[in-house]
């Protein structure tokens, strides 16, 4: 087995409010370990054109003079977005680019590397699997190993993604938010918010908590694994409304119609790198022009977009130890001789909330999907069960707060007035 000295690290794909706390996670955890440590910058596509920092030298407590102060590593956990910077690259496969991988090997045996490790999600970890593929076929001692992070959460090997907690509490707050402005007026209206999602449902799935904190809201929500019924929306807001006047539709930029299309025409969508749909935001506003034709009240389409994943003002305190947490379990697998897999959290308990770091290989993992299950989505589709409920509670708490301020992860409002209890 390889002695490790010397990591390399690389941040990939979309960022997280918590992905820095994973880097700030094997950053500790090296030093621990008196390993050093340096970073891709801007992926493996920033390293093959020779870019790297040094994060020992950034980060080592006792060099103060080339640091961000002894305290850099905490403030990293709580950085939003990629500290290293990130990339859309796909790698070839080995067999069809010799080159490209002997030009790899090239820099990683310049600078001495021992061990990789990549923080990100689906496409990521098609990455860790090529490379580790390379690797093998050519008999090189360099492990890999994958950290997960995608605030989707559609990666398969987890319970969940570093990203996804605290993407779910920023969604669900800002439900509650809206929900409150929106019946300001006590007029009728309807308010479409769209969330991140391309292929899965989970953050949309994340909004149902909203509605556990004295809210009403949202009403209906949208996911990629139902098909969208036209008629079946307007169906359901026309019974909404004879018994309210402010409807709250949650609705995935993944949503898609019964052949697969996406909502928007294609001439608006582009593919990315990996054949994936990039931008494809817009169903909000596509929703809000549809509503606008049969109803008559106002209108209103949001779209969260990047807030979602830059929120760090919004993030679970679960999300941030766990997503440090797995940081430094990669660094753990590198030393114990293991490659090719990607460290993941498995649910011990729901109550109380416990979870235990495994392994899982990366080729059961790669470019596959984790859809919401049909058993957390209701019967009618627009809706999420309680399984979905005490699968999600956990993953946006923030600690214990005084009475009053939080609650379960998500702020407390006082109670609406009600026709019966005003003066």
């Amino acid at each position: 087995m390889r002695t490790i000295k010397k990591v390399l690290v690389g941040q990939s794909g979309g960022p997280t409010a918590v992905i820095n706390a994973s880097l700030a996670g094997v950053i500790r955890q090296a030093h621990e370990h008196d390993l050093k440590v340096i970073g891709m910058r801007n992926g493996i596509e920033g390293f093959l054109e020779g870019r790297t920092a040094n994060l020992t030298d950034l980060f080592h407590p006792a060099r103060n003079h080339h640091t961000y102060g002894k305290q850099a590593v905490e403030l990293l956990a709580r950085t939003p977005s990629s500290f290293l910077g990130s990339c859309r690259y796909k790698l070839p496969d080995y067999e069809k680019d010799l080159p490209f991988y002997q030009h790899l090997a090239h820099s990683l045996a310049s600078l001495d590397i021992d061990g990789i490790l990549y923080i990100g999600g689906n496409d990521s970890m098609d990455t860790v699997e090529k490379i580790s593929a390379y690797f093998a076929a050519n008999h090189t001692d360099i492990p890999v190993i994958g950290v997960p992070k995608t605030i989707d959460n559609d990666l398969e090997g987890t319970d969940h993604t570093p990203g996804f907690g605290s993407a779910a509490r920023y969604i669900a707050t800002v439900v509650q938010e809206l929900a409150r402005d929106a019946e300001v007026y006590g007029k009728p209206s309807i308010t479409i918010i769209e969330t991140m999602g391309r292929d899965a449902g989970w953050l949309g799935a994340a909004s149902s908590l909203a509605r556990e904190k004295n809210e009403q809201a949202p009403d209906i929500i949208l996911l990629p694994e139902v098909a969208f019924d036209e008629e079946r929306l307007i169906s359901k807001i026309g019974a909404l409304f004879e018994c309210k006047k402010s409807i709250i539709i949650v609705a995935s930029e993944g949503v898609r119609r019964p052949d697969g299309s996406t909502l928007l025409a294609k001439s608006k969508v582009r593919m990315d790198a990996f054949g994936h749909l990039a931008d494809q935001s817009g169903n909000a506003l596509y929703l809000a022009e549809l509503c606008q034709k049969h109803f008559d009240c106002k209108i209103r389409g949001i779209n969260l977009n990047s807030l979602q994943r830059c929120a760090i003002h919004a993030a679970s305190e679960t999300d941030l130890r766990e997503a440090w947490q797995l940081g430094a379990a990669g660094v753990d697998a590198l030393l114990a001789g293991k490659t090719a897999c990607m460290v993941g959290l498995q649910r011990v308990s729901d109550t109380p909330y416990q979870t235990e770091v495994h392994c899982v290989a990366v080729a059961e993992i790669a470019n596959k999907v984790k859809h919401v299950p049909a058993d957390m989505i209701s019967d009618d589709g627009c809706w999420v069960t309680e399984k979905a409920l005490t699968y999600l509670r956990p993953l946006i708490s923030n600690g214990n707060h005084e009475a009053g301020s939080q609650e379960g992860g998500l702020p407390v409002f006082i109670p609406k007035l009600s026709q019966n209890n005003g003066f």
